[in-house]
């Protein structure tokens, strides 16, 4: 259902759509604004980053960090981007910004207790993926935490936008990601276990944003119920996973033999 994306088109995309971005998550936006939530809220449960050195790869307008910045004032946050636009709307300071690959950089730090990668592997294309995720393992400290996001390959939210994909492609518009022409990735759990395995220890796997696309635009309020439903099924029924459109996996450095 996809084909590899490329992280230039993507770039090229996220800076032409920048200066709007932030708003798009806000209440106004009510399902917007509760499943981007929901997200930052799984990825950050239960971490104490009081003190401690945080890395955000796709850190877009800087959402993670608004969300830590109140209850972990003290912290050391670095934001990376690939798009230069997404970073110049974020409220990180601009000293912790760095545009392009967190790869090619050399941080004050060189060592990370948490690093989130929330909603860009979906841009990747295989061999970027690897190099994040090479690039991650190396840069855990001891006990740190890495928390990823995938779009689910065998959600029903998945396969309605690739049925609609063409017809948006001919009438929507260009500033959305499904009418873009941005290419894009999705993942079974079986692929995102076999992507995350050589470089990580897999600590928790969960699903989040249960919705299915078009109708969490629709009819926004009935959407956020129904998902809040969905969220306290037991995950190992299949409405739960056929149900949502991401996979969260939280992640910690291989043990040593």
């Amino acid at each position: 259902m996809s084909t590899e994306p490329s992280t230039s088109d993507a770039a090229r995309f996220f800076d032409r759509t920048s200066t709007n971005y932030r708003a798009k998550y806000t209440q106004a936006s009510p399902f917007h604004h509760y499943y981007f939530n929901e997200r930052l809220d799984k990825a950050t449960r239960g971490l104490e980053l009081s003190g401690k050195n945080v890395l955000d790869i796709g850190s877009g307008t800087g959402n993670l960090y608004d969300h830590l910045l109140p209850r972990f004032p003290g912290m050391r946050f670095y934001a990376t981007d690939v798009s230069s636009g997404m970073l110049a709307q974020s409220l990180v300071p601009d000293a912790d910004r760095f545009v392009g690959f967190a790869y090619d950089h050399v941080f004050a730090q060189r060592t990370f207790d948490a690093v989130f990668m929330l909603g860009v592997t979906t841009y990747m294309d295989a061999a970027e993926l690897e190099r994040n995720l090479a690039f991650i393992a190396r840069s855990l400290a001891p006990g740190g935490q890495a928390v990823i996001t995938f779009t689910h390959s065998g959600g029903l939210d998945t396969w309605m936008r690739w049925l609609l994909k063409l017809p948006l492609r001919l009438f929507g518009s260009r500033d959305k990601v499904l009418s873009s022409g941005v290419r894009t990735r999705t993942y079974g759990v079986g692929e995102a276990k076999k992507a995350l395995t050589p470089h990580l220890t897999i600590d928790r796997l969960e699903f989040h944003n249960h919705t299915v696309f078009p109708f969490g635009l629709l009819l926004p309020g009935l959407s956020i119920a129904l998902a809040k439903r969905i969220d306290r099924l037991a995950t190992t029924n299949p409405l739960h996973r056929w149900l949502s459109s991401d996979i969260i996996v939280r992640c910690s450095a291989k043990r040593l033999p």
